[in-house]
């Protein structure tokens, strides 16, 4: 091991990973990934690794051209790419990420039927917290909603039920109706319309009777769902759900600068009852939130981290000049950011192993440690299969040559 926890990484992209036993290095196609055996320098893609010997991974090259801007002294762009040379009596790791698609914050609020007696205002809290709401307002984004609230639809015209008011004898307000009037409020709320909506199918509940049926906020209010005069003896509930629909902006291939912010963490959403006076209030209601989920390795990550292994390879990337559009497409940088699906979920594989150094300055025996990083899209389930199998002959060869160890598939990632 090194002295410190420390290691060299290198990023690989493989789109194919399918060459055949005897491969050359320089017939792999762009983004293809190949095993090779370091005596012959060929592909070795099925059986044992011969032991003892030099394994290396090796990717075709993203760059169409071989030289920068027709000069052939400026060459060796497409040049495939290597890992250093992998001794599989030192390999120590190898491992793989996850797919984890995001999910969204939810906040919920349930109330019974007895939770808006006739002349009392029923409000709502939703805040919204999160680096998205930071980086909006400077600080986290809240906003009230009261069953007074007269909604209207996208014409302006006030829903069917927003006025509705309490019968001759009539004790309670439809909870349903009430709910639905404080939710419209939030989510059309000019802060809080960027970052939440009401859930996915339907973001209303309404039991009655023991009925349970899903209604969107709208069709409460426009006259589809029926209200209750008496909602005590037709035993009415409702709930309502929100959820986090916070989109980030960015800009296209052309203009990408890999200084460019882009975010990954989800908004949360924590919704709360208040009495009239502002306060917090739970007697009538139960409110619950569900935290979102921050997806795993995303293709603006990928991107960058390919940009850093062309940098250690002196490929250049211009960015932020007048003219960087231009050098990018002369210096064929433009080929490795459009091999790259920014938008798109990538799967990761690690293969870790150190060089030994038995000579330095100080006379000391050492060691350099690297990491090598394979993405492949979490729906290029092919590639993802193959790669496998490549790591498996690698991980067979650590142990025919007495170092035991195995891939390890399941990595925790909350």
């Amino acid at each position: 091991m090194a002295y410190f926890n420390h290691a060299f990484y290198k990023s690989f992209l493989a789109t194919d990973a399918s060459a055949a036993n005897g491969t050359k290095t320089s017939a792999l196609a762009a983004g293809q990934l190949a095993l090779v055996d370091g005596s012959d320098w060929t592909a070795h893609a099925s059986g044992a690794f011969p032991t003892p010997g030099m394994a290396y991974l090796v990717q075709g090259s993203l760059h169409g051209s071989d030289t920068v801007g027709g000069n052939k002294f400026h060459g060796g762009y497409a040049e495939s790419v290597k890992s250093k040379g992998i001794n599989p009596r030192y390999l120590t790791r190898v491992w793989e990420s996850s797919c984890i698609q995001a999910t969204a914050a939810t906040a919920s609020i349930a109330v019974g039927s007895k939770c808006n007696p006739c002349g009392e205002i029923f409000m709502l809290r939703l805040d919204v917290k999160g680096a998205p709401a930071l980086r909006f307002l400077n600080h986290n984004a809240y906003a009230i909603g009261d069953s007074a609230h007269v909604a209207m639809d996208a014409d302006g015209v006030p829903y069917e039920q927003s006025s509705l008011c309490c019968a001759d004898g009539q004790e309670f307000l439809d909870p349903a109706v009430a709910l639905a009037r404080a939710a419209h409020m939030l989510i059309s709320d000019p802060i809080l319309e960027p970052f939440v909506k009401e859930k996915t199918g339907g973001g209303m509940t309404v039991v009655v009777g023991g009925v349970s049926t899903v209604y969107t906020i709208e069709e409460v209010l426009d006259g589809t769902y029926s209200p209750s005069v008496d909602p005590v003896a037709d035993a009415v509930t409702a709930k309502v759900t929100f959820e986090g629909a916070y989109v980030d902006t960015k800009f296209g291939d052309c203009s990408f600068d890999s200084r460019d912010y882009y975010g990954k963490e989800p908004i949360q959403l924590v919704a709360s009852l208040l009495d009239e006076t502002g306060d917090s209030c739970s007697e009538c209601g139960v409110a619950s939130s569900t935290p979102g989920t921050m997806q795993q390795t995303v293709g603006e990550t990928v991107l960058r981290k390919l940009l850093l292994t062309e940098s250690y390879g002196q490929a250049p990337f211009h960015q932020g000049n007048v003219d960087s559009v231009r050098m990018r497409e002369i210096e064929g940088s433009e080929e490795v950011i459009s091999a790259i699906d920014r938008s798109a979920l990538y799967k990761t594989y690690y293969v870790q192993h150190s060089v030994p150094r038995l000579n330095n300055a100080t006379s000391v025996f050492d060691n350099e440690q690297y990491v090598y990083e394979i993405f492949v899209k979490c729906d290029d389930e092919q590639t993802q299969g193959e790669i496998e199998a490549l790591l498996d002959i690698l991980v067979a060869a650590a142990n025919a040559s007495g170092n035991p160890m195995t891939r390890e598939e399941t990595i925790d990632q909350q």
